[in-house]
């Protein structure tokens, strides 16, 4: 078999895949879509078949312009006397038309609702599976490259979808033609279907650089989609920095690339379409020399197969553009699932279990034994090692050590995104596994360094955390973060729009309200990742209040390098190169010289007497 054949069989079998994929969604509904596709090409058939008596009328000498039916037992017991007047004819041809047009408006609306139906599906299973996912597995992965495979490749997907069952309605309505063709000239039929096949055919290679160019289309869109979406999430940085022109060329370039690629597709296949415009004359000619000189036909019927003739040859070129679109877009299909592919086997075991069973108890504390952490399939490679300590319920943790140590890693793993990959972490001495992650990250509020919020009001980013909470529930979390005085001042108050990421607010606002929505979860653990760095050392005192307040309501660990945010712990862990190098009591770890608490401690003090001279 030729490499040429063995393409053209892989691609067959991959636009088949898909296609099965769109009968399953659809079920039902895609057998009264082809049950819609038949009808449709019936009645345009038996419209076009109506015409063949009326042109036999066209140079009679008679003037009653009867039209003589066939003469056969079925019509003889329909009409009787075998002859129909004319307006009763051109009345039939005119309502079946009009019925025709109905039935077709239908059918179109049906079929969109069917696209949609797939497309939907198609895009929240792929929404679900990146959902469902390990955490582990995001860290992998461009952000830019989820955005784009739920936008613009599953738009691309909506093409292909729409040009396969273009490419099935076109065949039907070429079977139906044929069918109507063989009623007049079965042999003349045969030979349009000749000259058909050929000129599809002869324009294999074209298809075959259609998916060619589908290809290098989803790897450019890709690019030019990561550009954007870097540039746009680090705009302000990208300004600050004065780096605005590299990202343009970078798009400049993508863009130029993208251009090329295109000019040289259109370039391509125009000269496919000016070899069958060619091709469908000389077929055309040879149709008509062979009727008339081979067959003998009569003027209606030639007339009849002209027209049929001239609705089959369009009809083959649309196939070939719908067969191109096909191609074009199903690599976007194939680069949708093989993500879809790698969720699902990433998925997060337990998800039956969410939101099932009571909380777990967290009334003596976490213990962490022996936790190794690492990222990739290379054991030695940790990110912790052995880390074993414990935090009390009720109290407050503090996790310090340098950038890069490990401490957000372990709250990743505490929170119950993570799952170590050695040792166990246990809550009341029962372990989280994967039969319980997901209930007991219900129990976990987690305020980061980065913080997060919709493009949308205060309430409606506080309700994040607890959907049903009273305008008043609202008012006591604000007011435990130290956020209600300054969310009082707003015109709006808690109806106050917080721009694209809380870009309206200033970092210390932002903060506190990302507080104030862990509160209001009223969490079993609450985890503080840096959660004050952006916050003046007045807020922060407020802050060290409130949590200091919290104390015995829940259990507290608290990430910081500043040492005036865990002044108010009443453990201290010291975590570095991934170890456990220090744990102990807040005040006996202050007090004891050449404790890393004590070293830090005494790094700020220093630093805050060199200010004065620094700033003279």
């Amino acid at each position: 078999m030729s490499r040429s054949s063995v393409l053209s069989l892989s691609l067959f079998r991959d636009v088949a895949a898909f296609g099965a994929v769109i009968a399953q969604i659809g079920g039902r509904r895609t057998w009264t879509a082809l049950l819609f596709l038949i009808l449709g090409s019936l009645t345009e058939g038996i419209s076009i078949l109506l015409l063949v008596p009326l042109l036999h009328l066209v140079g009679r000498a008679d003037q009653d312009f009867a039209v003589r039916l066939p003469n056969n037992d079925f019509v003889r017991w329909l009409v009787p006397d075998g002859t129909l007047q004319l307006t009763t004819v051109l009345c039939a041809l005119i309502g079946l038309v009009a019925v025709q047009a109905a039935f077709n408006r239908f059918k179109s609306v049906y079929m969109a609702k069917l696209l949609f139906d797939f497309i939907n599906r198609l895009r929240m299973n792929l929404f679900e599976s990146i959902g469902k996912a390990r955490w582990g597995v995001f860290t992998r992965m461009r952000s830019s490259d989820l955005d784009h495979a739920l936008t613009g490749d599953i738009d691309r997907v909506q093409g292909a979808a729409f040009a396969l069952l273009m490419l099935v309605q076109i065949a039907v309505l070429l079977a139906g033609y044929l069918l109507v063709s063989v009623f007049i000239s079965p042999v003349m039929t045969l030979f349009a279907v000749v000259i058909g096949i050929l000129m599809f055919v002869a324009l294999q290679p074209f298809r075959a650089r259609a998916t060619a160019f589908g290809r290098v289309l989803t790897a450019n869109r890709q690019d030019q989609y990561r550009t954007v979406s870097e540039f746009l999430g680090g705009i302000k940085v990208a300004k600050s920095l004065n780096v605005e022109a590299s990202y343009f060329a970078q798009l400049q370039s993508t863009l130029e690339r993208m251009k090329a690629d295109n000019i040289d597709y259109v370039r391509n296949s125009t000269i496919g379409t000016a070899l069958f415009q060619v091709a469908s004359v000389v077929g055309l000619s040879l149709f008509i020399y062979v009727a008339l000189v081979r067959f003998n036909l009569s003027l209606a019927e030639i007339v009849v197969l002209l027209l049929v003739f001239m609705r089959i040859a369009p009809r083959f070129m649309d196939m070939q553009t719908q067969a191109q679109q096909v191609l074009i877009n199903l690599p976007a299909y194939a680069a949708m699932r093989s993500l879809q592919t790698r969720f699902d086997a990433e998925r997060e075991p337990g998800d039956a279990e969410a939101g099932e069973g009571g909380k777990l108890s967290l009334a003596t504390g976490l213990n962490i034994r022996d936790v190794c952490f690492g990222y990739g399939d290379d054991p030695t490679r940790t990110v912790v090692t052995d880390i074993t300590f414990g935090l009390p319920a009720g109290k407050v943790t503090a996790l310090i050590g340098p950038s890069g140590s490990g401490k957000s890693t372990i709250a990743d793993m505490l929170l119950g995104l993570l799952e170590p990959t050695a040792g166990k972490i246990l809550v009341d001495g029962v372990e989280i596994d994967a039969a319980n992650r997901r209930r007991w990250r219900g129990q976990v509020a987690y305020v980061p360094q980065d913080v997060f919020l919709l493009h949308d009001t205060i309430a409606a980013n506080l309700r994040l955390a607890a959907p049903q909470a009273s305008d008043e529930d609202l008012w006591t979390a604000l007011r435990a973060a130290h956020a209600g005085e300054f969310v009082e001042r707003l015109d709006l108050r808690l109806g106050t729009e917080v721009g694209d990421r809380g870009v309206r607010l200033s970092g210390g606002e932002r903060q506190r309200i990302a507080l104030a929505r862990a509160l209001l979860r009223k969490p079993s653990l609450l985890i503080l990742d840096e959660a004050t760095s952006a916050l003046d050392w007045q807020n922060q005192s407020l802050i060290a209040k409130s949590i200091d307040g919290l104390r015995g309501t829940m259990t507290i660990l608290t990430i910081a390098h500043r040492p005036s945010m865990i002044a108010f712990a009443d453990w201290v862990v010291a975590v570095e190169n991934g170890r456990i190098v220090e744990v102990g009591q807040y005040q006996r770890l202050k007090a004891k010289a050449g404790s890393r608490l004590s070293r830090m401690l005494s790094g700020e003090q220093s630093e805050s007497e060199r200010e004065p001279a620094d700033v003279a």
